[in-house]
């Protein structure tokens, strides 16, 4: 953990609050510390118009970058990263980047696959001695498909409040209290942090580097990322003014913070700022990320039980094309968001510590895009959508068509109603709030409409908005 985080990210406060603080000062010198800058006055007089609401309205403090060729076009920051302290958020703010380090650890894995000192299809027990299922392979640890508890909170019981939770201790208490899978790996899908956290142990094994430094060396120093770094487990061990998370509540920001006691990396708990995540975006945009034999393999969709998933090898979420590809990390009020356009050389990011409505999150990323690309933004009709009881969802049960897509076929689940697209793979699906439903795996939002059952299913996406209409078969 480093102690000084540098540039423009921290510091006492000069000049107050208001909720449009303004990140990094827009002055050559001081960009020069933060990024290469082309400042485009149209583009950001749109972002900024795009983005004000959003701010006042107490739906977003964090910061926003845009690069095309390479270039940073836009940055900013806006709101509050600490509120006890009036620190601003800037781009050069270090924020919880979620599940967004799951992209890292996947590239490392198909870097070492790619040199030939992982296999991928070989036993995790080859490299990771104590790992308790034998039939896993390297594979099925980053393509969520391995039988690992998908929530830790299972492993709640077996640690004390106080007690540090590593990879290590936690395959320990898998070994006594789980010894078999949920389910044979290879054969389902189902969201699983853990699994990246076991694949980062795996990395350390086989690099002999600590995680962090195989990052640092492949990554982090080579792009640029200065303000990325591990969080330490015991929050108490940081050093210097964190970022804290919030939401509002009742005309207030309340706090709504990442957990205490999380010694564990891999599919979480890596730091990054604005810039850092433009810069991992910009590099796959230009396609320097990776060696380009990485790219065309770690790029082609994950297959799970012989079905292509709505991932990537390389956990990324792409289009057909894959020129398009994007991620985000989801933690409390953590969101982060990372797109990049490999036909446009272009990338979007945002960040935020302020629970952003899961319906705006699609919808942001999209206008940026437009507006980064100079193209008209996607207009939706209103729409009254329906109010969701989390503990029961069965009036949503059905099949939807659209003739464009196919048919969404919606199931009530032993534990949670679950998804499949077409002839696709069956996903998981969780309520999030204001009558959405999130569905990993495909990153889908979801919510409805025309009274209850609902005649119609609304999904958003990074890419398109789309209506299916319940099936009358």
């Amino acid at each position: 953990m480093k102690a000084d985080l540098g540039g423009c990210s921290f510091g006492p406060s000069r000049g107050g609050g208001g909720l449009f603080l303004i990140g990094c000062v827009f002055l050559a010198s001081a960009l020069a510390g933060c990024a290469h800058v082309q400042r485009d006055e149209a583009l950001a007089a749109r972002v900024d118009a795009l983005m004000r609401p959003l701010v006042d309205g107490h739906q977003f403090s964090g910061a926003v970058v845009l690069t095309r060729r390479g270039k940073v076009v836009y940055q900013r920051g806006f709101g509050l990263a600490n509120r006890t302290s009036d620190n601003p958020y800037t781009p050069r703010t270090p924020g919880d980047g979620g599940s967004l380090a799951k992209t890292f650890t996947a590239a490392g894995v198909w870097g070492l696959a790619h040199e030939g000192r992982i296999d991928l299809d070989a036993p995790v027990t080859r490299y990771v001695a104590e790992y308790p299922h034998a039939e896993t392979t390297v594979r099925h640890l980053i393509s969520h498909s391995n039988g690992l508890p998908w929530d830790y909170g299972w492993f709640d019981p077996h640690f004390g409040k106080d007690e540090l939770r590593t990879t290590q201790a936690m395959l320990k208490v898998l070994a006594l209290h789980a010894p078999t899978p949920a389910f044979p790996p290879g054969s389902q899908f189902e969201y699983s942090s853990l699994g990246f956290d076991v694949a980062a142990l795996l990395i350390e094994r086989v690099s002999g580097q600590s995680y962090e430094d195989f990052l640092t060396q492949r990554f982090f120093s080579r792009l640029g990322m200065r303000d990325s770094f591990l969080r330490p487990g015991r929050l108490s061990d940081w050093i210097g003014v964190r970022t804290l998370g919030y939401r509002w509540r009742d005309s207030a920001w309340v706090l709504f913070d990442v957990f205490d006691m999380e010694a564990f990396w891999g599919g979480s708990n890596i730091y990054f700022s604005a810039i850092d995540l433009s810069r991992w975006a910009s590099a796959h945009s230009s396609g320097t990320a990776l060696p380009a034999a990485v790219f065309e393999t770690g790029l082609l969709p994950a297959k799970v039980g012989g079905v292509e998933s709505g991932l990537s090898g390389l956990n990324w979420y792409c289009d057909k094309a894959r020129t398009r590809c994007y991620y985000s990390g989801d933690l409390n009020a953590f969101y982060s968001f990372v797109y990049w356009d490999r036909a446009r050389d272009e990338s979007v990011v945002y960040v935020s510590n302020s629970t952003i409505p899961p319906w705006r999150r699609g919808w942001l990323v999209r206008e940026l895009k437009d507006a980064l690309a100079g193209q008209p933004s996607q207009v939706s009709p209103p729409v009254r959508f329906e109010l969701l009881d989390p503990k029961d969802l069965s009036a949503v049960v059905g099949v939807y068509d659209n003739k464009d897509f196919g048919s969404i076929n919606l199931t009530k689940g032993a534990q949670r109603l679950r998804a499949r697209v077409a002839d696709g793979l069956e996903y998981d699906l969780f309520p999030v709030g204001d009558g959405v439903l999130y569905l990993p795996g495909m990153d889908l939002w979801l919510r409805f409409s025309g009274g209850m059952p609902p005649s119609s299913l609304h999904v958003r996406s990074a890419l398109a908005d789309t209506v299916f209409h319940r099936s009358q078969r």
